[in-house]
């Protein structure tokens, strides 16, 4: 029997329409307050307008990095970027306290932002309505923060430092891309849809629900459509492969996160190196690869990602029979991340032309990250396309995939309005 089918990754063996059934139910059974994924409403509705002739500062924490910028709408509402600044998101590399947590937050975040204005704080993690973060995702170690108030919290640390009276809308980044999508025009076909998606550092996708469908929330306005962070990293109803449970078993995390582990970039290094280590221990490599393999802990997914494409064959050495059977076991890895991420597409995408009442016509899928579009071991937007085209085609639906530059950043501005 093939290695990888043995330990249940062949990506082959997949059932798409069932696995989209599943995420689909999940998702609804989340709106009413059960089972893995948070569905978690926004604070606003959408409000189809655009900003004209203001500026307004935003904010984006993400994964690896943060920024700040203002961002400048024009009398006919087209937007210009300016006064990016950058830094490194707290808790990447290694445990910080609140404090630190907010100084680092506030260096980046100052020179943009002034007294009693409004900041879109695109935050990119789980938030409840009322500002409270959940729980961390992406590895980030700053426990002192789980369950405080985010948002209370930044205006206090900017009020601090001399800028009181921020008055801060707080939205998940897959709902700022989701925001940045209603910002395109349409072109030879009306949206009648829109998906927010991130496939990055983590992974996450955000749509727009009907207020009456949010059944677990009480005194949502009626007749709206309110964007729902969905959090389907934490997906649970599918078979994992082995090397998924190993991984799961070794980390501090909590399992809720594994359908994340499975296709995310932070993960996807852990994953394809616990694929090699069992390769090595059931003898797959000569003993000089195998010893390597095991003496170097781990091999982050940029690495894999190159040494499997043959983008840097010299990043992990020996033979070049050896360097085939690495990229053989690392393929089916990417392509199932491609598959899985079809399945999470397509299930938002039906959940918001369900939400809208429409039973066919184009959705509109705004897809942000590097993971996404850059990995080079598989032609990965092919993929994803290539399964898209059945499971949305069989209900009816034509997509689009676009990429908008700097998406949560608009989005953040545009939630403002």
């Amino acid at each position: 029997m093939n290695f990888l089918t043995r330990h249940r990754l062949d990506p082959k063996e997949l059932n798409l329409d069932k696995l989209l059934e599943s995420f689909r139910a999940s998702m609804k059974a989340g709106l009413a307050g059960k089972g893995p994924l948070p569905m978690i409403p926004s604070t606003f509705s959408l409000c189809g307008c655009r900003p004209r002739d203001c500026e307004i500062p935003v904010f984006d924490v993400g994964g690896t990095n943060i920024r700040s910028a203002r961002i400048r709408f024009d009398a006919e509402g087209n937007a210009t970027l300016l006064n990016v600044i950058r830094g490194h998101m707290p808790g990447t590399q290694g445990e910080v306290t609140p404090e630190a947590f907010y100084e680092q937050l506030c260096k980046v975040l100052l020179p943009n932002v002034r007294p009693g204005e409004r900041l879109g704080y695109c935050f990119s993690y789980p938030v409840d309505t009322h500002g409270k973060l959940l729980f961390w995702t992406k590895h980030i170690d700053a426990p002192g923060i789980v369950g405080t108030n985010i948002r209370q919290d930044l205006a206090n640390a900017l009020a601090a430092r001399g800028c009181p009276d921020v008055d801060i809308r707080v939205m998940n980044d897959t709902v700022a891309t989701l925001l940045a999508s209603y910002s395109m025009p349409d072109h030879d076909e009306p949206i009648v849809a829109h998906v927010g998606f991130i496939l990055g550092t983590g992974t996450n996708c955000a749509y727009a629900e009907r207020s009456e469908a949010i059944v677990k929330e009480s005194g949502l306005p009626t007749g709206q459509l309110i964007p729902i962070n969905c959090e389907t990293g934490n997906f649970t109803d599918v078979t994992f492969s082995d090397f998924d449970c190993r991984y799961a078993a070794m980390s501090t995390v909590t399992v809720r996160d594994i359908w994340e582990r499975c296709i995310s970039g932070v993960h996807l290094g852990h994953l394809g190196t616990e694929i090699l280590k069992t390769a090595a221990d059931e003898g797959l490599f000569s003993k000089p690869l195998a010893n390597y393999i095991h003496s170097v802990g781990l091999i982050d997914n940029i690495t894999l990602d190159r040494y499997a494409s043959g983008l840097d064959p010299k990043a992990i050495p020996g033979t070049d029979a050896e360097a085939l059977a690495i990229r053989r076991l690392l393929r089916p890895m990417y392509e199932r991340a491609a598959r899985f991420t079809a399945v999470n597409l397509a299930a938002a995408g039906l959940a918001a032309a369900e939400a809208r009442g429409v039973t066919s016509g184009r959705i509109r899928l705004n897809i942000d990250g590097s993971t996404f579009w850059k990995t080079a071991t598989v032609p990965f937007p092919h993929l994803v396309r290539c399964d898209l085209d059945h499971l949305l085609g069989d209900h009816g639906f034509t997509y689009e995939m676009v990429q908008i530059p700097d998406a949560p950043l608009f989005g953040a501005a545009l939630a403002c309005c």
